[in-house]
This record gives structure tokens, sequence and C-alpha cells, in this order.
């Protein structure tokens, strides 16, 4: 069933997500997304006193409570005793743990919103330049739109493109396993679903579409300013090498330069580290880097089989937003 898939080995696009010479091109697919990892030694805590101890009921100074944007947890003493905030009762609908992640959570909704986005011509160019080199038909009748989607905030328009993006991601990819239940959790992550414990309620999907169809998708995470995730990206097969990648690349680091997040990660194969590392200026997580990401931001994704990179966002995109 996978005969079909081999002409990536060649193709441009693939290898800008991280196809490399020499590997077999569905043996690196399927090594990149194999298992979800779930890693029992990590256990959530407070992020101010590390302390794993919680209330489990009533509520109390040993209360937890998760900021619904960078999914940090705090007891509710530790918040009153570093002064961020004195909280008589647990509140009845979204709550932040700082100025900061509102205003993430407010852009992000906003963009949501607003639908599909123009893209500026330097990033039509990129498309133009590809479909004429290779003698392609030209892109004037193209409608290409980029999109930001949430699964939890999907409406009949908005289903529609999150099935072609899972249909995308199935195609693409072998099924993305839960290393415990065996289920595929692929449809749980576009749609921001919760399984077994493992909250993607905070992913977005970020496409590329052409006329009104998704032809590249992008799962997407922002812990905050601190950190964002891209544990997912895939272009259609029909779609490959014309710079839809590229572009769906720029639009996600334009937007996190916009909410001035400060780094993003991702988990690569070991084959493909190299493309991620010279071509995106990824690096190599350190494993003291990692394990400090893990003790706050314990919902960040990985697969087995694959190593974590993280790229900073370009100082020059990035915006400093007076208080």
């Amino acid at each position: 069933m996978f005969q079909r898939e081999k002409f990536v080995e060649h193709n441009a696009n693939a290898v800008a997500a991280g196809r490399v010479s020499g590997v077999d091109p569905i043996e690196q697919i399927t090594k990149r997304c194999i298992r979800i990892v779930n890693p029992e030694a990590e256990v959530s805590a407070c992020v101010l006193c590390r302390g794993y101890d919680f209330s489990k009921s009533g509520f109390g100074p040993r209360t937890i409570i998760l900021c619904d944007q960078c999914e940090k947890e705090f007891h509710i003493g530790c918040l009153r005793d570093h002064k961020m905030q004195d909280l008589k009762e647990l509140p009845s609908g979204k709550w932040f743990c700082c100025l900061e992640c509102i205003r993430i959570h407010s852009a992000l909704q906003k963009l949501h919103v607003r639908g599909e986005e123009k893209l500026p011509d330097s990033l039509l160019n990129v498309i133009k330049e590809k479909h004429e080199r290779k003698g392609l038909e030209s892109i004037a009748d193209y409608n290409v739109r980029w999109r930001l989607l949430s699964g939890k905030l999907a409406s009949p328009e908005t289903r529609v493109l999150l099935s072609e993006a899972v249909a995308i991601f199935h195609d693409r990819f072998d099924p993305i396993i839960d290393s415990v239940t065996g289920r595929d959790l692929i449809p749980a992550m576009v749609y921001g679903r919760n399984v077994r414990g493992q909250d993607f309620s905070g992913l977005y999907c970020a496409v590329i579409t052409v006329n009104s169809h998704v032809v590249s998708a992008g799962i997407l995470r922002v812990f905050g300013q601190e950190v964002a995730e891209l544990p997912l990206v895939a272009t259609s097969v029909d779609n490959q090498g014309r710079g839809y990648f590229q572009i769906l690349f720029s639009c996600i680091e334009k937007l996190l330069a916009f909410l001035n997040v400060r780094s993003f990660v991702l988990p690569a194969a070991e084959e493909a580290e190299c493309i991620w590392t010279k071509k995106f200026g990824f690096k190599k997580i350190t494993p003291d880097q990692l394990s400090e990401y893990r003790k706050s931001f314990y919902q960040m994704i990985s697969f087995q089989g694959t190593c974590m990179l993280e790229k900073g966002v370009p100082e020059w995109r990035r915006i400093i937003h007076q208080k």
C-alpha cells in the first residue's frame, strides 16, 4: 500500500519536511510517528513549589488549578504565597495564570474566528517560482490562504477542513498510537479531545488551503510565552514539492513571533535531524533543558524513535508588546 509514495525520495517538499537521501522514505515516515511517548516518570506538579501533593476534595491551599493557555499547574496556596493571585474559589470558566497567557489565548481565538488569511506576495512568490520551475500550471487562478483551526470550536465549515487535515496526516504517516491503549491519536490531536489523561484541547491545526481545500497542515500548541510545540506537519501527496510546507512553516513562525513566543520545539526522526537543523535552524534540546520543559509542560508531545529539537523564534520577527 505504500509503493505509490516511494516517489518522495526525490521530492523537494518531502526533503524540506525531513526526507533524507539514502533512507527509505516510508521507513522514515513510519519511524517518526509510530507511538506517542507516555513517560510514566513524568508526573505533573505545581510549577512554583514542585510539589506533587494535591487535595482531591474541597477547596484549599493544596487544590491544583491549571492555566487554560500554558497548561502549567499551580497550588492555590502557592499562587497566594507568590502574590500571583488570591483565589477564594475555583473559577467557573477559563482561568489564566498571567496577562501574557490572557493575551495569547485572546489572539489565538481571534485568529480562529477571523477565518482564512491572505498570504503576502513574498510567500505567494515561493509557490509561483516552484510552479514555474517545474513547468506546472500558473497559480493565477489559485486562491491560496492560511488558516488557524480549533477542533474544540469547530463549525460545520471548519469540520470539513479538519477532516481533510486528518486525511492528509493518515495518508502521510502511520497511525500515531497511544502506548497503553493502542488507539490512533491523530483524530484526537486534530479535534482537541481528551484521551486517557492526555489533554489535546490546547492543540490548534494550522493549514494552507488552495481553493478552500487543505493542502498542508500542522498541529500547533502554544505553552504560553515560553515555548510552543509543532508535533506534526504534512502535505498532501498531490501537492508535494510546490512550496506549501515552506509557506506553512513561515506562517506558523510569524504567528509565534506576533505572540512573542521565545522558542518552539518538535520531535524529529534521527534520520531527519540534519534537515531540521541545517535547513530550518533547529538544534537538539539538551537532556537538562528537555527535563526542565517536562517539569512545566508535561503534556508536551514526543514520539518513540525521535529526538526533540528546538528553535528560537527569530528576534527580528518578534514584537515586544507594551504592558
